[in-house]
């Protein structure tokens, strides 16, 4: 037998395999453009083309996907990128991690005297709250502490945070959404203004809480009879002004008296003016006084005055995802860096490159995740499904697993789902996170079917017409119910 003829018959031979390799990648295409029929009449009526959504649907047992729709294109999954966020961090600190703040006495305490210095030092404790504050300012006091002469400041040592533009986004810098991590985060670096009407219902009475030394409230709302509309806070006109006094917090617009009481968060201030003016704030509320000296503290010893531990990473996930904190998630991204790359320069970029590598040793990211803040609040952050889907299956396995899900909102009941799939057969049967942006609308996690059958569920929709696609994410439940 010639050349020829050889070479003829392993051609033969590979024929079938050829033709095997050309239906499995058809298989795959045709899989990646079919949809179930409710779902594409929901795409068709929101105008949103297929080749502009992402859906995976996996058994968590594993086995071929229920379905998969451009499953490997990268796109923005909005807050839904803070489930790499909370992956991180469990792989870093673990489940029951807390984190500890410290009041210290810095200075010579003469009576009920201090002079020197009341630090707040802080680990970079992603939920240094108010509260948790007040509860150690208030030590202090019952201690017997009464005069600061010097100064009541906050201290993050080892937390190496670059100055960010809290504008960047959208120009709303004074909406706590747009917080940065911080070295001296405290409360998030929110104010919320509690909007009520007096008990004659003739005018609208407005409160800080926490108190702010130095800021006030200048407060020209009209009170009017009236239902209330759903968005009656986001109509108000707000803003922040800056003057020699200080900072004035201004609102003006319309209240209806049947709102009752509403709640508006505020960022009016840096977080390092706004941990010193908290602080002041608080410690003033308690009756201590504050006499600023410009002579740093006497050389003494510190004394340890009062410590608080945070709650467990699982309670502080819980409230990051159940109601998708920025804060928290940024500053969660940078601790991580700081944990794992400590004498970095700027722990949010190594943060960035920590998640990278914790994605890369799982073999997750294989399809391009681009991190930029951790919190989804970003036009540049992108990750495919099926990456996300593998995050989810790793997230399984783990021995953390039950807590990591624990956090995620439940379908129609809690959190930023409560309304969304309220109506849904598959509600409280799913804990998903949701993100959303002007022109994305997405959803992942694990839910159970009608079957009891669990599935890996990522859904991403990138367009101008997104907003108009939720009913497209419902009709996927409704389908996935019944599986």
């Amino acid at each position: 037998m010639g050349p020829g003829s050889v070479n003829r018959l392993r051609a033969l031979r590979l024929l079938p395999l050829t033709l095997a390799a050309l239906l499995a990648v058809w298989a795959g295409f045709v899989r990646a453009q079919t949809l179930p029929p409710a779902l594409a009449a929901e795409l068709e009526r929101a105008q949103v083309p297929l080749q502009a959504i992402s859906l995976l649907v996996q058994p968590l047992e594993g086995g071929a996907p229920l379905l998969a729709v451009n499953d490997t294109v990268p796109r923005n999954p909005a807050s839904v990128m803070k489930l790499v966020t909370t992956f991180a961090a469990y792989e870093t600190f673990g489940a029951q991690h807390r984190w500890t703040s410290r009041l210290v006495a810095r200075g010579h305490v003469l009576g009920q005297e201090l002079v020197g210095d009341l630090v707040l030092r802080s680990d970079g404790d992603p939920y240094l709250t108010a509260e948790r504050a007040w509860k150690l300012l208030r030590t202090a006091r019952a201690l017997g502490l009464q005069t600061i002469r010097g100064r009541l400041k906050l201290e993050a040592d080892g937390l190496c945070i670059p100055p960010a533009d809290p504008f960047a986004f959208d120009g709303d810098g004074f909406r706590p959404y747009n917080t940065p991590a911080s070295a001296e985060l405290v409360n998030f670096n929110t104010v919320i203004v509690q909007l009520q009407p007096s008990p004659d219902a003739g005018r609208v009475l407005a409160t800080l809480h926490p108190p702010l030394a130095g800021v006030s409230l200048g407060n020209a709302l009209k009170i009017e009879a009236g239902p209330c509309p759903a968005d009656v806070v986001k109509r108000l006109e707000t803003g922040v002004q800056e003057d020699a006094q200080g900072t004035a917090i201004t609102l003006a617009g319309r209240y209806p008296a049947s709102c009752g009481i509403r709640f508006l968060g505020l960022s009016p201030l840096p977080a390092e003016r706004f941990a010193s003016a908290m602080l002041e704030g608080i410690w003033r509320e308690l009756g201590g006084r504050l006499l600023p000296a410009d002579a740093p503290a006497p050389a003494a010893s510190e004394w340890l005055v009062a410590s608080d531990d945070s709650p467990t990473l699982t309670e502080i996930a819980y409230q990051m995802n159940k109601w998708s904190s920025n804060p928290i998630a940024r500053q969660l991204l940078a601790l991580v860096g700081a944990a794992r790359s400590p004498e970095a320069p700027d722990h949010v970029a190594a943060g960035v490159q920590a998640v990278q590598a914790l994605l890369g040793a799982e073999g997750i990211d294989r399809h391009g995740v681009v991190l930029e803040n951790g919190a989804g609040l970003s036009r540049d952050e992108r990750i495919a499904a099926a990456d996300l889907a593998r995050l989810l299956q790793t997230v399984w396995n783990r021995p953390y697993a039950a807590e990591f899900i624990a956090t995620l909102p439940v379908a129609g009941v809690d959190g930023t789902a409560r309304r969304r799939f309220k109506n849904v057969p598959i509600r409280e049967w799913a804990h998903v996170k949701t993100g959303t942006l002007r022109d994305v609308r997405a959803i992942a996690g694990f839910a159970q079917s009608r079957s009891g059958r669990r599935y890996l569920i990522v859904a991403f929709v990138e367009h101008e017409n997104a907003a108009q696609a939720g009913d497209v994410l419902t009709a996927l439940f409704d389908w996935l119910w019944e599986r």
